[in-house]
């Protein structure tokens, strides 16, 4: 079996841009060619950094710097994806997306290293979905899901279920309506959808989505047809004073259409639990 031996970064300084990998994710030097090539330890394998005049040098080519990166990124599996998420950040490295639960059992984020370079931060394949914590939360954070196509049928089972009104159940009569001009799904069946993708992109929140009660818009109606995604973006962490073991998290949640237009925003206050010690 072919074993891989090294990834190869092509940057401008590399002995910064391991300094940052050894800050950002803990690796240690393994060699260095004064500061034109710097290799670090990840295990298997190695992850190097190499000055691209060094390996123009080397080779005669005229390679491309590492932010062009043609789709490709590095994959760190971590045990804990917020904590390392975090981190990165603090080290400098740019957020592309906040730690999220996919369904086939990871936690994973990106980050862009500050050459540009994509690094995605995942926990094992397989694995239970990592819980997240106050600690975990930030202000500017963004949890997104979706998207999640509703049909027609859809809206009008659930109109006639739970808000049986003729412009919710009746294409004919919606279409003849004033302000609709047409079939639209109940506010409230918005509102379940827009659950259901929460759930989808925070359902690792230890203790589960628990709200305090918050303001709640429609902008625009849900149409038959529409591909639904949410925007949690966290606004406020506040630890609780009486309540050592918890804390609460001010977010505003963004359901939008397939054109990015706002069918739903809802501004809760939730509770979270603050780390075990």
């Amino acid at each position: 079996m072919i074993r891989m031996a090294r990834v190869l970064r092509h940057v401008p300084d590399a002995r910064a841009s391991a300094d940052f990998y050894a800050r950002a994710f803990g690796l240690t030097e393994r060699m260095a060619l004064g500061a034109d090539y710097i290799a670090m330890e990840t295990g298997e394998t190695v992850l190097g950094f190499a000055r691209q005049d060094f390996i123009a040098r080397e080779t005669g080519l005229a390679l491309a710097p590492a932010h062009a990166d043609g789709g490709q990124d590095i994959a760190f599996e971590v045990p804990d994806v917020a904590a390392a998420h975090a981190r990165a950040l603090e080290a400098g490295a740019t957020e592309v997306l906040a730690p999220v639960a996919k369904p086939w059992g990871q936690t994973l984020s990106y980050v862009r290293d500050p050459d540009g370079g994509l690094v995605l931060l995942c926990s094992r394949l397989g694995g239970a979905a990592q819980l997240l914590y106050l600690e975990d939360l930030r202000p500017g954070q963004v949890f997104r899901a979706g998207p999640l196509v509703v049909s027609e049928a859809e809206i009008i089972e659930f109109g006639g279920r739970y808000d049986p009104q003729p412009f919710h159940t009746d294409p004919a009569a919606a279409a003849l309506h004033p302000l609709f001009q047409g079939l639209a799904a109940s506010g409230w069946h918005t509102a379940a959808l827009t659950m259901r993708l929460v759930v989808r992109a925070i359902g690792h929140l230890a203790g589960g989505i628990v709200g305090a009660g918050g303001e709640l818009q429609w902008p625009r109606p849900t149409r038959p047809g529409d591909a639904l995604s949410v925007e949690i973006e966290v606004l406020e962490v506040i630890p609780s004073r009486s309540r050592p073991d918890r804390g609460s998290a001010m977010v505003r949640i963004t359901t939008l259409n397939q054109s990015g237009e706002a069918v739903q925003v809802f501004a809760p206050r939730m509770v979270v639990p603050r780390r075990p010690s």
